[in-house]
């Protein structure tokens, strides 16, 4: 008699606690911990049709979903605010020459690149 996989005897028969589980809001990491599994088998045995099922994230709330924007937003900010900070006190002439040009290649609106040109042209002047 073979012996059985931790699915067969860890995962398997708790099937059904796993979909409450996710309903409650628990990770998979968790879920792990539960069933005495580590993350890696759990995500190893996904492949089975009724456990990516029991483990799909249940939908999001309205406010789930407010908070979800409300931190992109944020960390957009903050990433941007970053990267500005990045350019200003660290990055080198051709560093800022590279991230221009970066800039320029993925503009795809001309007025956009004319906003671009009469910055540059203000620049000089000055």
């Amino acid at each position: 008699m073979s012996k059985q996989s931790k699915y067969e005897t860890h995962i398997a028969p708790r099937l059904a606690e796993i979909k409450v589980w996710r309903a409650e809001r628990h990770s998979i990491p968790e879920i792990a911990k539960r069933l005495s599994v580590g993350l890696s088998t759990l995500n190893k045995e996904r492949y089975h049709p009724e456990l990516e099922e029991a483990l799909k994230a249940p939908e999001m709330t309205e406010e789930e979903k407010r908070k979800q924007i409300k931190n992109a937003i944020i960390n957009h900010e903050k990433y941007f605010n970053s990267t500005l900070s990045f350019v200003r006190r660290h990055a080198n002439a051709s560093e800022r020459l590279r991230i221009v040009q970066t800039l320029i290649e993925n503009v795809e609106d001309t007025t956009e690149l004319d906003e671009i040109k009469k910055i540059v042209e203000e620049h000089q002047k000055s």
